[in-house]
């Protein structure tokens, strides 16, 4: 009985895995092959020819304005900046609210409910106002808007969350560091931030992740790639007469990797930040 037990456990993982891992393995292997394999039927699972025109160029696609990812890196420079300094501002700017909010009750048990209210605000009915505001003033195609559009979005939930996190460091440590002689801040910097590190590395994780897939937003605020992201530069591999799949299986490659080299630079303290008591005020 515990032997076949285990083979349902062993099937079942087999299965899980199977299913979470052949989209990332068709990817890779898309990437890697001809334009000529990309549309046969049945699919080709298992290559037998290999290439690198996706990457670098030189392939041929009827119907598509481009072949390859070799124009890429503008738009990774850009999406790496805007998620970084975006999931940086967040963390930043949340911590200290959260603080206020979990220790000095600032603007009542409403007030952190008003700010998570934000997110129940669905991202296109600001398009159109923020186009018109950031038009006005001249920022349009730029960094700086893209940033703070996104922080409208990534902070109320940051506060949120980093609140439980302040509200599980017990006061006592407060009232130790007043007894010292510390103030209010300095108390927050040198005794609560440290303690509350996997909080702030997971909102942080989220935050640019966030920020790193965000597509309509970026799409109508931006027009050239001085400042237009990732997930905008691949919708030009669908085109009116096909979609070039290597060039965006290629694309997909590039916009994955970051995001996943950066949650696991943060795994250290992600897990138990994610798990770190129940989100509660």
């Amino acid at each position: 009985m515990k032997i076949f037990v285990n083979l349902i456990k062993w099937f079942l993982l087999i299965f899980i895995l199977f299913f979470f891992l052949f989209p990332v393995y068709w990817l890779i292997t898309t990437a890697f092959k001809p334009a000529s394999d990309w549309f046969t039927w049945p699919p080709t699972i298992i290559p037998k020819t290999l290439t690198i025109e996706n990457f670098t160029g030189g392939g041929s696609f009827y119907g598509s304005t481009t072949t390859s990812i070799e124009n890429i890196m503008p738009y990774l420079r850009n999406s790496t900046v805007i998620s970084l300094l975006t999931s940086i501002l967040a963390v930043i700017i949340a911590s200290l609210s959260a603080y206020s909010i979990a220790r000095f009750k600032t603007g009542g048990r409403g007030f952190a409910s008003w700010i998570i209210s934000v997110r129940m605000l669905p991202p296109i009915a600001t398009a159109l106002p923020l186009y018109i505001l950031f038009k006005n003033l001249r920022l349009l195609d730029t960094w700086i808007t893209l940033i703070l559009v996104y922080l409208v979005f990534t902070i109320p939930f940051s506060t949120w969350v980093l609140i439980s996190f302040f509200n599980g460091i017990p006061k006592e440590l407060d009232e130790a560091a007043y007894i010292d002689g510390a103030s209010a801040m300095k108390t927050f910097f040198h005794v609560i931030l440290p303690l509350s590190a996997p909080g702030l590395a997971a909102m942080m994780t989220l935050s640019f992740v966030t920020c790193w897939g965000e597509f309509l937003l970026a799409l109508i605020l931006t027009s050239t790639a001085n400042s237009q992201t990732l997930p905008v530069y691949l919708g030009r591999y669908i085109t009116g007469w096909r979609i070039a799949w290597g060039p965006l299986s290629a694309a997909g490659i590039v916009t994955m990797l970051p995001a996943v080299i950066f949650s696991f630079t943060m795994q250290r303290y992600l897990l138990r930040g994610l798990t770190f008591g129940a989100v509660k005020y």
